[in-house]
């Protein structure tokens, strides 16, 4: 009885010790590719804001949802703890300029990628508003109110002077359609939805002197007149008259309420609006369809990617994957695009593009062209960085150990290659708080990856700097550290994971590291 007793007591020791070390990381399931704790359940948002002439503009707030954060030098921004949800809406706002608004798709595990212009408000004016009177743009921009037809806040018949600013966009500029907020889809009068084509876009808001925002009446019009580039010109006399459609910021949406007549002498398509916000005069364009495949240089499906297609006054996007594919072959299906024109492709993921390339015929309606494969070395692992206040500079540390010994290290005074060795890049780094800093990989190679943050200047710690990291894979999911309590004073590094890759080239194994260590020469930041 005795030595059953045991043998029992022994296997009960074994169990046990077999969960504790399965639970420590020490023994690994053959089939768990990655061995750490479980991928967080929400998605990531991040991308860059330019203006006009193509250049970063910074200190942009960016909100989705209740998350908010704010453009770095480089524009780029990125929010995590983002739920999950399609056609999520992206706010960007700043003093002195026009807000927009960008729509997108937020998946569980994944890093959705975002671009656009940001203007600064193009004209203003004041009229009165008891008498009423235009405002007008040299560029042939106006807003019409009439007399008596403003109101404040709370209803109320406004007499002083209003302050009205105008921003016209031209949509056949590249830069200045990226401006265009949500998407080129809208709803009809007749409650369809469908690919539309601006002729020109304004956003006109008005104010008292005070700058608190001023509406027309309930019953009352404005008229409004948005210039026509030149080279749509010809277009929009054949058409004489266009539909007006306004940007709903609630629902992300544009909505066709009214209609404009084409004026050859201005230049301009001229109609009434009911309230100011963004207007734009628009077509629904019959559609034909575009379809294809993403992949590396390796001839690998990219998963998550998004193909934008785009012509004069209109673009459309769409991941390469979800409703119409599976998560993994990379493929797209049925992009719209306008029938009998000639217009250019790309992919793009996590900021890193595609060559931009052109469609070699126009197409006919309902047809579904496929552009077949589009080569795009996106980021296989992408990591974000963002922080509080202070410390004013924390920075990114990305080392390596590899296979055959080959080690490098990628941070803000050796920021790598994308596309060449080490195959790791500093996407955007920051020294005046906040962040964001990303780091990407586009090939892994047999070895260990390391992450680290080193505070770098500014008053106090890693511990008290409100930082997060965001570890993306695709496919496995996103991990998120925060510093750990009890920082040693001193120490100025925070040592977080390492990654550890197969000879395929998979990751096999993330292994926390969370602890602090001191490290003035930055050799506490290398692989041993």
């Amino acid at each position: 009885m005795v030595p059953v007793l045991i043998a029992i007591a022994l296997i009960a020791i074994i169990l046990v010790a077999t969960v504790v070390a399965f639970y420590f990381n020490i023994i690994k399931w053959p089939f768990n590719p990655v061995n750490t704790t479980q991928p967080t359940n929400y998605g990531v948002v991040m991308g860059n804001v330019t203006d006009l002439a193509n250049n970063p503009v910074s200190n942009v707030k960016v909100s989705v949802g209740d998350q908010n954060s704010t453009t770095n030098e480089q524009g780029w921004f990125s929010i995590s703890n983002v739920t999950a949800g399609s056609k999520e809406l992206i706010t960007f706002s700043k003093n002195g300029s026009v807000t927009t608004y960008k729509v997108t798709d937020v998946q569980v595990g994944a890093a959705s990628f975002i671009e656009t212009a940001i203007s600064d408000v193009g004209a203003t004016a004041s009229i009165n508003a008891t008498i009423g009177g235009t405002a007008a743009t040299p560029e042939g921009a106006s807003v019409t109110v009439d007399p008596n037809s403003l109101v404040n806040s709370q209803n109320n018949t406004f007499t002083g002077n209003a302050v009205v600013s105008m921003t016209a966009f031209d949509p056949s500029d590249e830069n200045q359609l990226n401006a265009f907020p949500g998407e080129f889809l809208g709803v009809s009068a007749q409650n369809q939805t469908g690919p539309i084509k601006s002729f020109g876009f304004m956003d006109v808001s008005v104010a008292d002197q005070n700058g608190h925002e001023l509406q027309l009446a309930s019953g009352r019009s404005a008229q409004i007149s948005i210039p026509v580039p030149t080279s749509m010109r010809s277009a929009a006399g054949g058409l004489g008259t266009c539909p007006l459609w306004y940007f709903n910021p609630r629902t992300g949406t544009w909505q066709e309420q009214g209609y404009g007549t084409y004026s050859p002498s201005l230049g301009c398509f001229v109609g009434n609006i009911s309230h100011f916000s963004t207007w734009n005069y628009d077509i629904l364009y019959p559609a034909a369809y575009v379809s294809g495949r993403v992949v590396d240089s390796n001839g690998n499906p990219v998963e998550g990617a998004e193909v934008k297609c785009w012509g004069r006054g209109w673009y459309q996007q769409r991941w390469a994957s979800g409703e119409t594919s599976t998560n993994i072959n990379g493929t797209f299906r049925r992009i719209p695009v306008e029938v009998g024109v000639l217009f250019k492709y790309q992919a793009l993921k996590g900021g890193h593009k595609s060559a931009v390339l052109d469609i070699p015929r126009s197409l006919t309606q309902g047809e579904e062209y496929n552009v077949g494969d589009i080569l795009l070395d996106a980021p296989l692992v992408q990591i974000t960085l963002t922080w509080g206040q202070n410390p004013r500079d924390l920075d990114s540390h990305l080392t390596a150990r590899l296979n055959g010994n080959t080690t490098f290290h990628v941070y803000y005074s050796s920021k790598g290659s994308f596309s060449s060795a080490p195959y790791a890049n500093l996407d955007t780094d920051d020294t005046t708080s906040y962040g964001p800093e990303v780091t990407s990989i586009s090939r892994l190679r047999q070895g260990t990856y390391r992450y680290s943050v080193r505070h770098f200047a500014g008053s106090g710690t890693i511990e008290t700097s409100g930082a997060e990291v965001n570890l993306v894979i695709p496919s496995v999911g996103i991990y998120r550290f925060t510093p750990p309590a009890g920082q040693p004073s001193g120490t100025d590094i925070w040592r977080i994971v390492d990654i550890t890759v197969d000879s395929g080239g998979h990751v096999a194994a993330i292994n926390p590291i969370n602890d602090y260590v001191t490290g003035g020469d930055e050799s506490e930041l290398l692989l041993p």
